[in-house]
C-alpha cells in the first residue's frame, strides 16, 4: 500500500509540473521578449528566477513527502519560509494591506530599542522643512533615516516596482540626517511590531540601505510567523495539519510576507487556541504555570484585536476537574478574565471613550457622515438589516478574500484564479475531516459553545468597521475584507471534525501539497502579467 500511494504522490507532483510546464514555460519566450532590455533586465531575471525555482520546490516538497522516509516536523515552518520568501518578492513591499503604516509603527519601535530618537520633538520641528512640518501636522512623527524616505514604491505591482527592488537590495545607507515619513503610526501593544523592528534594527545596524532594510523586516516577520505557527502544531493534541494548512494558505503568507501586525495576531490565535485544546483534552491536571500562560496569551491577544474578546470563551472548554479543586478552578477563570479585561481597557481606553460619547459620526475616507454606538442601540432593526445585506451581498467576497482573492492592497488582478480557491477550501476540508480511527473529543453542546463564539466575533468585526468606516449612505458594511477572519477559521473547521463525518482514505499529504502548488502557480501567473505592466 506504502508504494502505491507513493507512486500516486509522485503522479501528482509529475502532473502539476506539467501544468507548470505547459501554462507558462510554453509562453515564456514571448513574455521575456515584451520586458524591455537592459532597462529591466533585473525583471527578466525575476521572472526566470521564480519560473525555475518555483518548479524546484514544488519537486523538493513531493521528495520530502513521498520519496524521503521520514520527513519529521522541520518540514512545515521550512515551507512556511520558503513561500513567503516566493511571495515577498513577487509581492514587492508596501503592496499588501496598510504595509506602509505597519512599516512606520515597526521602524519607530526600533529607533525606541535601539535608543535613537523616535518621533519628533520641539527641537526637531524648529527645523524641520515645510513638508515635514505639514506630515507632522496630520500626527505623522515617526523619524527615519533621510534615504529611508527617498522614494516611495510604486503602489501597482508592475515591472517598475520590480526594478527598484533589485536596483537597491544590495544597497547600502549613505544619508544624512532625520526626517518624518508621510504614515501616521499605529498605535497598538508594540509587541506584534517585534520581530518588524528587530529586522529594521539588525539593517541599521549594518548600515544597510532602504530596500534590504524593509526586506530584512519582513523577513523577520515571516520566520516568526513559521515559528509561531511551529510551536501551535506541537502544542495541539489533535487536528495539527488544520494549522500547517491555515498557515499555508496564500493571505495568510502574503501578510506573513509583509509587515502586516495580522501575521501576530494569526500566529497568537493559534498558540492560544492549541493551548487551550491542550488543556482540555490533552494534560491531567491544569498547574498555577498553565494558568498563567493562558492568561500571557490572552494579554498578548485580545487588547490588540478586542474584535477576537469572545474568542477567550475557548478557555471554558477546560473542564473544572482538571483543577485541584473548585476553588483554584473559580480563582484562575475570574484572575484571568481581570487581568484581560484590564489590558484590552488600558490599550484601548481611547478609542472605548470615543465611541462611548460620540453623538455624530464621520468617516474620513469618505468624507460623509457615519454611525456612531448610540445608533446601535437606538435603531436596532436598521442596524440589523445592514447587517443582513452584509451577509447576501458579501459573503462570497469574505469566503474568497480569506484564502487569497484579491491579494495585495485588494488588486483585482493578484487574484488566485476560482479554481486555484476551491482547491484551497478542498484543503481545508480535508484537514478538518476525521480519519476513522482517529478519536473526536468534542461534543456537541461544546461546539455548539465554539459556533457561538465565532458568531459574537464576527458581529464585532462587523461592528468595528460598521463605527469606523461606514458611511451613512451605504446599505451594507463596508471595509471588511476576509483576512480578519483567518483566526476564527480553526473553531470553524473543528466543528467538522466529528465521528459521524469520517473517511478512510488519508489526503493529507496530497492536499497540503496542492495547496503550495495553488501559491506557487498564482505567484507565477500574477508575476507573468504583473511584468507587462509598469
Amino acid at each position: 500500500m506504502k508504494s502505491i500511494i507513493n507512486k500516486k504522490g509522485l503522479a501528482l507532483v509529475a502532473g502539476t509540473l506539467l501544468v507548470l510546464v505547459l501554462l507558462f514555460f510554453k509562453t515564456f519566450p514571448e513574455i521575456i521578449v515584451r520586458i524591455p532590455s537592459p532597462e529591466y533586465e533585473s525583471v527578466r531575471r525575476l521572472y526566470r528566477w521564480l519560473l525555475l525555482f518555483g518548479s524546484g520546490f514544488l519537486l523538493c516538497q513531493g521528495i520530502a513527502l513521498w520519496v524521503l522516509p521520514k520527513t519529521g516536523q522541520w518540514l512545515f515552518p521550512l515551507t512556511v519560509i520558503a513561500l513567503g520568501v516566493f511571495y515577498m518578492f513577487v509581492l514587492p513591499p508596501f503592496s499588501a494591506p496598510d504595509e506602509a503604516v505597519h512599516f512606520t509603527s515597526a521602524y519607530r519601535l526600533s529607533s525606541q530599542l535601539m535608543g535613537k530618537p523616535a518621533v519628533a520633538d520641539e527641537e526637531f520641528l524648529a527645523q524641520a522643512s515645510e513638508e515635514e512640518k505639514k506630515r507632522i501636522s496630520r500626527g505623522a512623527n515617526v523619524l527615519v533615516r533621510s534615504g529611508d524616505d527617498e522614494f516611495e514604491f510604486y503602489t501597482e505591482v508592475g515591472k517598475n516596482a520590480y526594478n527598484q527592488v533589485f536596483t537597491g537590495l544590495f544597497s547600502m545607507d549613505k544619508s544624512q540626517g532625520l526626517t518624518v515619513r508621510y504614515e501616521v503610526p499605529v498605535n497598538t501593544m508594540p509587541l506584534v511590531y517585534l520581530p518588524q523592528a528587530v529586522g529594521i534594527s539588525l539593517a541599521r545596524l549594518f548600515h544597510w540601505g532602504y530596500v534590504p532594510l524593509i526586506y530584512m523586516g519582513r523577513l523577520m516577520n515571516l520566520v516568526c510567523f513559521a515559528a509561531m505557527g511551529f510551536l501551535a502544531v506541537r502544542i495541539m493534541p489533535f487536528k495539527k495539519e488544520l494549522f500547517m494548512t491555515i498557515s499555508c494558505l496564500p493571505m495568510t503568507l502574503h501578510l506573513a510576507a509583509s509587515f502586516s501586525y495580522d501575521t501576530a495576531f494569526i500566529g497568537l490565535s493559534m498558540i492560544f487556541l492549541a493551548w487551550c485544546f491542550y488543556l482540555a483534552y490533552e494534560k491531567k491536571e491544569v498547574t498555577v504555570k498553565d494558568t498563567v500562560m493562558l492568561g500571557l496569551l490572552l494579554v498578548l491577544l485580545e487588547p490588540g484585536k478586542i474584535v477576537y474578546l469572545p474568542v477567550a470563551g475557548i478557555c471554558l472548554l477546560i473542564p473544572a476537574s482538571k483543577f485541584s479543586t473548585k476553588k483554584r478552578y473559580w480563582i484562575s477563570v475570574i484572575t484571568v478574565a481581570s487581568v484581560m479585561l484590564l489590558a484590552v481597557f488600558l490599550v484601548n481606553r481611547l478609542v472605548l471613550s470615543v465611541w462611548a460619547t460620540e453623538t455624530e459620526g464621520y468617516v474620513s475616507w469618505n468624507e460623509a457622515a457615519g454611525y456612531t454606538l448610540q445608533d446601535v442601540f437606538n435603531c436596532p432593526y436598521e442596524i440589523f438589516q445592514m447587517y443582513y445585506e452584509t451577509l447576501v451581498t458579501q459573503l462570497d467576497y469574505y469566503l474568497t478574500t480569506m484564502v487569497g482573492g484579491y491579494l495585495g492592497n485588494l488588486d483585482s488582478s493578484l487574484s488566485v484564479p476560482f479554481f486555484c480557491l476551491l482547491i484551497l477550501w478542498y484543503g481545508l476540508f480535508v484537514s478538518a475531516i476525521r480519519r476513522e480511527g482517529e478519536p473526536a473529543p468534542m461534543t456537541g453542546g461544546q461546539k455548539l459553545w465554539v459556533l457561538i463564539l465565532v458568531f459574537l466575533s464576527v458581529c464585532l468585526i462587523l461592528a468595528s468597521m460598521l463605527l469606523g468606516w461606514t458611511p451613512r449612505e451605504m446599505t451594507y458594511i463596508t471595509g471588511v475584507q476576509g483576512r480578519y477572519f483567518i483566526p476564527l477559521l480553526p473553531l470553524v473547521l473543528l466543528v467538522l471534525f466529528d465521528k459521524r463525518l469520517s473517511t478512510s482514505l488519508d489526503l493529507r499529504k496530497s492536499a497540503w501539497y496542492l495547496e503550495c502548488f495553488v501559491s506557487i502557480y498564482a505567484l507565477i501567473r500574477i508575476c507573468s502579467s504583473a511584468v507587462l505592466r509598469y
